[in-house]
């Protein structure tokens, strides 16, 4: 199992969030689908991370990576019915 730090667009961009994560191909810049206090929000991929601080912060798990694209292909091929 590994941390990952997740940064929310337009939201305090300097700030990283700890989630745990089993995704080992992450790469800078990937979307992800995480849970927040209330909810699921999208996140996007800062980096893996083995420091104490983050481990002890992280207490939620990344749902997925969002394969966007696949999202943009059926976009531009029309393939949402």
């Amino acid at each position: 199992m590994k941390v990952a730090l997740i940064k929310f667009k337009g939201y305090q961009n300097f700030m990283e969030y700890s989630y745990f994560t089993d995704i080992e191909d992450l790469k800078e810049g990937d979307v992800v689908v995480v849970p927040t206090n209330s909810d699921y929000s999208i996140g996007h991929f800062s980096r893996y991370s083995s420091n104490k601080q983050h481990i002890k912060n992280a207490t939620k798990y990344i749902v997925q990576k969002v394969d966007v694209e696949d999202y943009e292909l059926k976009m531009f091929l029309g393939g949402f019915d």
